[in-house]
């Protein structure tokens, strides 16, 4: 049997970054401006095809990079590694489409570890 579809049960996980400055010994710098940043989300989701009613239930963390214009790249599944699994999951993620990662206004290219729930039936 084939899975029906998957639901991406948890929010994308922005990376961690810090912004640090060197102090400097002639002259007292003023306090850096905080970085304001958002996370990227998923917009639009492509289910896949084909998939194993084995993974029905399992969570897929996948790593991939969402450019500025919200399209995945380098997409890879973290765990578990299963080859009928990529070869169903891969090529629908890589069509999803999300909202891109914001750093003080500007889209910005953002790479992220995604858990995925897999699950039969409709998304609610």
């Amino acid at each position: 049997m084939k899975m029906k579809s998957v639901i991406v049960s948890a929010a994308v996980l922005g990376g961690l970054f810090s912004v640090s400055s060197f102090a400097n010994v002639v002259a007292p710098l003023s306090a850096p401006a905080p970085v304001k940043f958002a996370k990227p989300a998923p917009s639009e989701v492509v289910n896949p095809t084909g998939l194993s009613r084995r993974h029905e239930g399992e969570t897929v963390h996948l790593s991939l990079t969402i450019d500025e214009t919200g399209r995945p790249h380098d997409i890879m599944i973290l765990s578990p590694k299963d080859q009928n699994l990529s070869r169903s999951l891969l090529p629908a993620v890589a069509q999803w489409k999300f909202t891109p990662a914001m750093k003080n206004g500007a889209p910005v290219a953002t790479k992220v570890v995604l858990p995925v729930q897999l699950v039969d039936g409709p998304v609610s």
